[in-house]
């Protein structure tokens, strides 16, 4: 996550802007863009403050109780698919398969099966002279 400019910063860019400088001007001068400048004004206008906003973190993961039992479900169940473990969750219906897919894809686990296969022996078709048949001889018959 990017850090947010210093408070500093924002009361020198409104002070500059209210002094009467465009906003291109005051964003050269800071090498900001000129959306963050108006940004900046539009965001003291509509609540008065300049402080950079709370973060807020996304939404909880509904399936980190129960990490232990899907590792489980996978380790026993290896060669299930993403729909068939999902019918084995215990809390199938509060999540989707997708949420499952998700959760796994956080957790590092792979359920894809990976088929070992030999290298193709099939012979290279371009004469070693060049490519393309350029710089072979014709053989006149």
């Amino acid at each position: 996550m990017p850090k947010t400019y210093s408070l500093d910063l924002r009361e020198r860019v409104v002070n500059d802007r209210d002094a009467g400088l465009s906003s291109k001007d005051v964003a050269k001068q800071y090498t900001v863009s000129v959306s963050w400048v108006n940004d900046l004004l539009k965001r003291r206008r509509d609540t008065g403050s300049i402080a950079p906003k709370e973060y807020t973190p996304g939404p909880k993961i509904k399936l980190a109780p129960y990490e232990k039992e899907v590792r489980q479900l996978v380790a026993d169940h290896a060669d299930a698919t993403l729909v068939e473990l999902h019918a084995m969750l215990p809390n199938k219906d509060e999540v989707t398969v997708v949420t499952l897919h998700n959760f796994l894809h956080r957790l590092k686990i792979t359920w894809k099966k990976r088929l070992f296969t030999p290298p193709n022996n099939i012979e290279k078709t371009l004469p070693p002279s060049g490519k393309n048949g350029k710089g072979r001889k014709k053989h006149l018959t």
